[in-house]
């Protein structure tokens, strides 16, 4: 599907947050892998979602949805059982990542793929080999490069390694095994990165009774003492943080602007909620109330950035640099390149498109808004990524001329309502067939 979007004004509203996708994969991985029965609520529903209940079935858990949108999960209880098929992720790295943590805690063999860019851009999943091997997990790229295809048979009982933590995700399936050993385990982690997500998971396994130390919380070396299976607990899912940005930023780009989003618990560890700050930095009128967050039209000047606690972000604060009177420097991304794309290029090229003086660095980004160039309308590719394609509609509002985005259906992914709630509240959103 595709997006049209041309420049808006006068937009008002309160825009809706979807739950977060982030705390439900979590809430889903450790209550399928718990000891008894498990609930939870408003968990954010996707196709992400569904594809990890079948594989969580696959190990043997039991998962029904009893309500609306309330869960009743059944865990293991560490009787992990052989998938009977391949378990496809998807282009979710998040669930890629979170699986083969469970596939390492499982005593048979499980193969996990997903589509093009799991299988060949996720290049950091080269990162779990070494640990794996040194705990005794066998792990297999099919391809020989690292990357999905892969197969894995444990299970991690036990021992000593070391791994690089530049990027979090194969962290978290190390330390998703490593909670479910039975025997003492130590994990020492080089240039550990993205550890608001990292802190993320930990909350999640103080939640369901897994004993570990984070030494010196520095997140360098984890000492599990030996656990049994995570307790079985009842959830509500939080309102999703890496959200409010889009419709925030929408308000503070467009004239005579004001977007409220209410309900978003600001204790919530999830580290896309820096990039609030960071945009009030650059001087976004954005006043937090409680729960209650609200952005007006603002004036944006440009800084620099370091986006190691917040990397999915890198294409948001990309396009309020755009509009951000000098230069803004974004900065120890080199993460983000291993996403649903590699997002620091492509938000260069889809940016350059409608205009943009933009450079490209390794880990990150340099846009120079000297007021000689101001964004316009453009066809421009969504990269089947629905960080790319939100980023560009708010881009979109606040440029000259129509912007049209290819894969608009990956909204759905972890914003489904953005589009309808922005249409009412004035923006000039327009999804059409392909």
């Amino acid at each position: 599907m595709f997006l049209k979007v041309n420049k808006s004004q006068n937009l008002k509203g309160e825009i809706t947050m979807p739950r977060s996708k982030t705390h439900s994969f979590r809430a889903l991985i450790l209550a399928a892998l718990a000891d008894g029965i498990s609930i939870i609520a408003n968990p954010k529903i996707s196709n992400d979602w569904n594809e990890a209940v079948k594989a969580l079935k696959m190990y043997g858990a039991k998962i029904e949805q009893t309500e609306n949108n309330v869960f009743k999960i059944t865990g293991v209880n560490g009787k992990l059982k052989t998938p009977d098929d391949v378990i496809n992720v998807g282009n979710s790295g998040t669930m890629l990542f979170l699986i083969a943590g469970v596939a390492a805690a499982c005593p048979s063999w499980s193969v996990i793929t997903g589509d093009e860019s799991i299988r060949n851009l996720r290049k950091i999943s080269k990162n779990l080999f070494e640990p794996f091997n040194n705990l005794g997990v066998k792990i297999i790229s099919t391809k020989e490069d690292g990357m999905a295809p892969l197969l894995i048979k444990g299970k991690v009982n036990g021992g000593k390694t070391i791994m690089d933590g530049v990027g979090c995700q194969p962290v978290f399936s190390v330390l998703i095994a490593s909670a479910m050993s039975e025997k003492p385990l130590d994990l020492f982690v080089k240039n550990p990165g993205e550890k608001a997500y990292i802190e993320l998971l930990l909350y999640w396994f103080k939640k369901v009774g897994l004993k570990f130390e984070n030494v010196g919380g520095k997140y360098e070396h984890y000492i599990f003492p030996g656990n049994k299976s995570p307790k079985a607990f009842e959830t509500t899912i939080p309102f999703e943080w890496s959200a409010p940005p889009y419709p925030l930023l929408s308000a503070i780009l467009t004239k005579n602007s004001e977007i409220k989003v209410k309900g978003m618990a600001l204790d919530d560890p999830y580290g896309d909620k820096f990039v609030i700050n960071t945009l009030q930095q650059m001087g976004a009128d954005i006043s937090v109330n409680k729960e209650e967050l609200t952005a007006q039209s603002s004036k944006l000047h440009g800084v620099e950035v370091d986006m190691n606690l917040m990397p999915d972000q890198v294409p948001t604060i990309a396009v309020a640099a755009c509009f951000a009177k000098g230069k803004t420097i974004i900065k120890n991304a080199l993460t983000a390149r291993w996403k649903e794309c590699d997002r620091i290029a492509a938000i260069c090229k889809e940016l350059k498109k409608m205009g943009a003086k933009i450079i490209e660095k390794k880990d990150g980004l340099i846009i120079d808004q000297d007021g000689t160039w101001r964004l316009r309308g453009a066809e421009v590719a969504g990269y089947k990524d629905h960080r790319m394609v939100l980023s560009l509609a708010v881009a979109g509002l606040a440029s000259d001329g129509e912007t049209i985005i290819s894969d608009a259906e990956m909204v759905e992914k972890s914003f489904e309502t953005f589009i309808p709630e922005m249409t009412k509240s004035g923006a000039n959103l327009q999804l059409e067939e392909q």
